[in-house]
């Protein structure tokens, strides 16, 4: 009698699924995949809780919020090292010479501030300055003013998630590339591996008004257009253009970037990316820590936002709107979650953080169930 092997991949529908109607989200895409292959991708609900508004498929544009921190920021400084415009090492005093930069950022290398442990500070509200700034002066304010803050604990003896760090991260980018973060990404970056859809500011683009977007919420900026415009305040004021968010896509063009990560960890030459330098940002500066601009799962799984069957071997990043990726190194296991969650309640972030590790374990069961069928039936 012939048994039929069970859909491995039903449990990812259904957790898609229990999440839009327990209002984790109104709009989520994923991916699954295996050494940089595609497996399976799952799309639910609505791009807003406008029932009128378009379902959600392989085109929908989310905002991957901190995700830019990666999967733009750290990627560019990664491309530069490749050829030889930065280096983990290098100070923000021999990129940025400018007199804004002070005395006690000068010394502080790109790595550690990759790393989140320069020491500086997690937020501020830049954009209250950056909006009373002129025009001409809105887009560079954000790293003039993180250069002045006050660092909050001596460098390298602590780590502190900060999108401070990032905002001095995008200065060092374009000064080092001669031009600015979003424009070095799509034409050095995204492009040439074939990614046309990724990039900042997408509503500026041709055809950008034309896309469909998951929404997010006004939040902190009354009247902020809630489709297409980033959800990050600071971002937004500087004009939509910055190293700690900003960055859009879809779920297919950010698992394929992964993809491309994946494989040149893996020592493939693809496209901008070097092996030897992409394998240095993504190792650990500290053991269970960060790698220069990736997460890690840490020692403890039963707190991980991956679940447990990720690796020690694993990069990924957290994103506020409610976003993620997960990444393993040693396994070749990928999973993109991308969701809406802040257009719903920006506030409450426990039911994103309970949902996340049941879909990464479940994606993991799905692709061990999987590998044991394709063995079965090939014995």
């Amino acid at each position: 009698m012939n048994h039929k092997a069970p859909d491995p991949w039903s449990p990812l529908d259904n957790l898609l699924e229990e999440g839009r109607r327990q209002e984790v989200y109104t709009a989520a895409a994923a991916a699954v995949g295996l050494q940089g292959e595609l497996q399976w991708q799952g799309f639910a609900g609505r791009v807003s809780r406008d029932l009128k508004t378009p379902v959600v498929t392989p085109e929908t544009i989310f905002d991957l919020a901190s995700l830019t921190k990666p999967l733009a920021t750290a990627l560019a400084l990664m491309v530069l090292a490749a050829r030889g415009q930065a280096a983990l090492e290098s100070t923000l005093g021999e990129i940025i010479r400018e007199a804004w930069l002070l005395p006690d950022k000068r010394g502080l290398n790109l790595k550690t501030i990759l790393a989140h442990q320069a020491g500086l500070p997690a937020w501020r509200p830049f954009y209250q300055k950056i909006l009373k700034a002129s025009q001409p002066e809105r887009a560079g304010l954000a790293a003039r003013l993180a250069a002045a803050a006050p660092l909050e604990y001596p460098p390298e003896t602590q780590t502190l998630y900060s999108d401070l760090g990032y905002m001095l991260l995008q200065a060092v980018a374009e000064r080092a590339a001669g031009r600015d973060l979003d424009g070095f990404c799509r034409g050095e970056i995204y492009r040439p591996l074939g990614l046309p859809g990724l990039g900042f500011c997408p509503r500026k683009q041709p055809g950008g008004d034309s896309l469909s977007y998951a929404a997010t919420e006004a939040g902190l900026i009354p009247g902020r257009n809630i489709f297409g415009e980033v959800h990050d305040e600071n971002a937004w004021a500087a004009g939509g253009v910055a190293g700690q968010a900003g960055l859009f896509g879809n779920v297919r063009e950010v698992f394929q970037l992964l993809s491309a990560l994946y494989r040149a960890s893996q020592g493939e030459t693809v496209g901008p990316l070097v092996p030897g330098v992409v394998r240095a940002f993504l190792t650990p500066v500290a053991a269970d820590g960060r790698t220069p601009g990736f997460d890690t799962p840490g020692t403890d799984r039963l707190v991980s936002s991956a679940g447990r069957f990720f690796s020690s071997s694993s990069v990924g990043h957290l994103g506020f709107t409610g976003t993620s990726f997960w990444l393993d190194l040693e396994k070749g296991q990928m999973v993109v979650l991308l969701t809406n969650r802040v257009h719903l309640d920006r506030d409450d972030k426990s039911r994103i953080q309970r949902f996340r590790p049941r879909f990464h374990e479940a994606a993991s069961r799905a692709l061990g169930l999987r590998i044991n069928n394709f063995l079965t039936a090939t014995r």
